[in-house]
């Protein structure tokens, strides 16, 4: 059950205003808790969950926000080349010749993390990290460039629903509502969210965190699913909220839907990056404050631990319908805040930045239509 006419009815809210990093405003947390009580007993793709070990508590805690450590990894062109490479105070480490790409990196698992580690404890040791490229020196790229799955939650946090509209349910009446982007939509930090022109006009952001996937697997229980995510990224869900379609279409209970779920597949509408930031990086994905700045006024502030369905919970849902691999994406619902319950929709120079705790800072301008194609 899709929220066809999500974000798109006007509800008051606030906006602060930012002309620099992050907010030092914190909001409570409510974190999902990441282990769960009940564990997957059937491994059947029916739409039943009370197997799937989701918790209907959120009780109230501290923020636990994670000190900043070493490993982070990049896909950047240097000299001609794109190429994996590793993060240590603001330079990076080619890791070609180790890794093909993030994909490459993320299927040897373990040992690549290993190997990677070891290379920058040695580096930092024998004073080598110096002589590394800057990274105001590289030309940065989506840290995954070619993942073979993008999914994405719609309505995973109540205070989004309740501004477009929606009707806020219980939890245990629920489930993940999840969607699909093209690969074509992936781009990375600098690069231009490209307007699509007339077909549509009202054009919208939606900052998110992004799961990425390490290992394979398909029916996870959610008391294992965090064995199977890698780390996490900076996600906006670029969207078009409105298509101007020039046939005379016949209405049709399904045609909404459709057109909100075209209106997310446009090339260039998933800016990621800069960094994927190792899981062991962050201590809890459901303690991390989220922003995102439009020119630098902020519009939308929330904690990751607002969301419905937890991490953990996403991942067990989707991999009951679809086999996870490494490198897939999973963003996980943005919060409130959009543009389209004030009708501020994206225009051509503006800038978008999305920021969360621990993962950098992904900024993307924006570009007006192409007049050929």
């Amino acid at each position: 059950m899709v929220n066809v006419g999500l974000g798109l009815v006007p509800s008051r809210r606030r906006r602060g205003q930012s002309t620099g990093p992050m907010s030092t405003r914190r909001r409570p947390h409510r974190s999902e808790p990441l282990a769960a009580e009940r564990s997957l007993v059937d491994a059947t793709p029916a739409c039943d969950t009370s197997n799937l070990g989701f918790r209907y508590n959120s009780p109230a805690g501290p923020a636990h926000l994670p000190q900043e450590k070493t490993l982070k990894l990049i896909t950047y062109e240097y000299n001609g080349y794109i190429q994996l490479g590793v993060v240590h105070q603001d330079r990076v480490a080619s890791l070609v010749g180790r890794f093909a790409s993030a994909r490459d990196f993320l299927e040897d698992g373990e040992q690549a993390i290993a190997q990677t580690k070891s290379l920058v404890d040695t580096a930092i040791a024998s004073g080598a990290v110096a002589s590394w490229p800057a990274l105001a020196e590289v030309d940065i790229k989506a840290p995954i460039l070619d993942p073979r799955k993008i999914f994405a939650l719609a309505g995973n946090y109540r205070e989004h629903i309740r501004e477009g509209g929606g009707e806020v349910v219980p939890k245990e009446q629920q489930v993940p509502q999840v969607f699909v982007k093209p690969v074509t939509t992936i781009i990375g930090l600098n690069d231009e969210i490209r307007l699509p022109g007339p077909i549509c006009t009202s054009v919208d952001y939606e900052g998110e965190l992004g799961i990425v996937i390490g290992k394979r697997c398909h029916y996870v229980d959610a008391a294992e699913a965090l064995d199977c995510v890698a780390g996490y990224l900076n996600f906006n869900d670029v969207s078009g909220r409105k298509l101007n379609i020039s046939a005379e279409r016949k209405p049709m209970p399904r045609t909404p839907f459709f057109d909100w779920l075209n209106g997310k597949w446009f090339d260039t509408f998933a800016p990621t990056g800069p960094f994927l930031v190792l899981k062991d990086e962050i201590e809890d994905p459901h303690a991390l404050d989220l922003e995102l700045r439009v020119n630098g006024e902020v519009r939308q502030t929330a904690s990751t631990g607002d969301m419905i369905f937890s991490v953990a919970e996403t991942v067990a849902w989707v991999s009951q319908f679809a086999t996870l691999e490494p490198g897939d994406i999973i963003a996980t619902g943005t919060p409130s805040g959009v543009g389209a319950v004030e009708k501020s929709f994206l225009k051509p120079g503006d800038v978008v930045e999305v920021e969360i705790t621990g993962l950098g800072t992904l900024r993307n301008t924006v570009a007006p239509a192409l007049t050929s194609r």
